[in-house]
Formats: C-alpha cells, sequence, structure tokens
C-alpha cells in the first residue's frame, strides 16, 4: 500500500514538475522576444507566473493538493525558471544568428514602471530601424544610482536578431553557458520542491488505549479469586 502512494506521490509531483516547466519555458520564450514592449513583460510574465499555480492546483482535482505549503514553495521557484527560460531564448537565438552592429541611438523612452528605466530604439548603420528595444545602456547595473544614460544620436555596441524576434541586447548580456547553467540549477530546485510537494500527506498512526478496568470490576474479580480459593481448600 506504501509503495502504491509513493508511486501515486510520484506522479503527482510529475505531473505538478511539467505544468511548471512548461507554462515557465513557454512563458519566457513569449516576454524574451521583441513582440512585447519591454515595460509590460513583468506584467504578462507575473500573469503567466499566476496560471502556472492555477495549473498545478488543477491537477489534483476534484481533492485539493496534498500539501499546497510545498506546492506554494515549488511555485515560487518557477519564477527564477521564467526568468532563466527568457535569458536562454534571446541568447540561443542571438548566439544562433546574431548579428554584432555599431548601432545609434535614434529614440529615448521612459519606460511605464517604477522609477525611471530608459529604453532605446536603434538604427543600424545603414540607417534602417532595428527591430525592438534596447532595455540597458553600457555600464549600467541593477539597483545602482547615477547609472550612465544614453541619448539621441549616441552609439552603442549591440548584438541584434537580423529577423527581428528579440530585442537587441549587449554583447555583455549574451553569455550561452551561464544561461544553461543557471536554467539547469533552478530546474532542478523546481524539481526537487514538486516530487516533495507530490507525496501523500503521511497518516497518523491511531494509537488504541486499553480500556480501563473500573474499582467495581476489579473487586468483583477479586471476590471471585477469593471464592474459589476457598472452594478448593
Amino acid at each position: 500500500m506504501s509503495i502504491r502512494l509513493l508511486r501515486l506521490g510520484n506522479q503527482l509531483g510529475a505531473a505538478y514538475l511539467a505544468v511548471l516547466t512548461v507554462v515557465s519555458a513557454l512563458g519566457g520564450a513569449l516576454v524574451a522576444t521583441a513582440w512585447i514592449r519591454a515595460d509590460l513583460v513583468a506584467v504578462l510574465g507575473t500573469f503567466l507566473w499566476f496560471v502556472a499555480l492555477a495549473a498545478a492546483v488543477l491537477v489534483t482535482r476534484p481533492a485539493p493538493p496534498p500539501r499546497m505549503g510545498l506546492l506554494v514553495v515549488a511555485w515560487l521557484v518557477s519564477a527564477l525558471l521564467m526568468f532563466a527560460s527568457a535569458w536562454g531564448f534571446y541568447t540561443a537565438v542571438l548566439e544562433a544568428r546574431g548579428e554584432r552592429v555599431e548601432a545609434t541611438v535614434t529614440q529615448v523612452r521612459d519606460g511605464s514602471e517604477k522609477g525611471r528605466h530608459l529604453y532605446y530604439a536603434l538604427a543600424d548603420p545603414a540607417g534602417a530601424r532595428i527591430p525592438g528595444e534596447l532595455g540597458a545602456w553600457p555600464g549600467a547595473e541593477i539597483g545602482a544610482s547615477n547609472n550612465p544614460e544614453g541619448e539621441v544620436g549616441a552609439r552603442v555596441t549591440v548584438i541584434r536578431d537580423p529577423a527581428g524576434l528579440v530585442d537587441p541586447r549587449l554583447p555583455g548580456d549574451v553569455d550561452g553557458p551561464a544561461a544553461v547553467l543557471l536554467w539547469l540549477v533552478v530546474f532542478v530546485l523546481t524539481a526537487v520542491a514538486c516530487m516533495l510537494a507530490g507525496r501523500p500527506p503521511t497518516a497518523t498512526p491511531v494509537v488504541r488505549h486499553p480500556r480501563p478496568t473500573s474499582e467495581t470490576g476489579r473487586s468483583r474479580q477479586a471476590r471471585r479469586r477469593r471464592k474459589r480459593r476457598l472452594r478448593r481448600s
């Protein structure tokens, strides 16, 4: 019986892992495309992230997930899986067919996120517009103050996709081995959390205590024993 429950638990954990991996991978690939405006990526990514949790919960219908806390942990880790999938997708595209060009800034746009975040429209050396937008300027670091900012007419080296599937990126942002390593590490963490979440809950053993003998019952038994001894004597 326990082996059967263990197998069912592994199957449920595998189902959790399949749902979170597929939604995170497809969501990451989608938000990495130039079709989604860069400042809307967080909104769409968050929506898809909640879709992944809803889909994982539906796997166990009509019963609730046996270990909801661990499932939530796996879901939280899957956010990194979506990020790693996005990084891996645009890195794979740009490493496969990207072109390194010296681009010129043609327009600067302040995004809709909280705080200041600039996006740059670029043109190639021939003057043709490069599809998508550049979301970072050389030397800028996340969370740093006084980040350098580009301006119209400034030149910057980027790797662009001739087909326009993904946004142009700075050369330092295209790192295939690092993207693959991050994805594998996050996938393993998600898999462990999913397998733990898929285990059936441990049944609480029922301890049966002997029914206490009343004082009246003990006294009756004692009288009966004395009568037996008297008869024998």
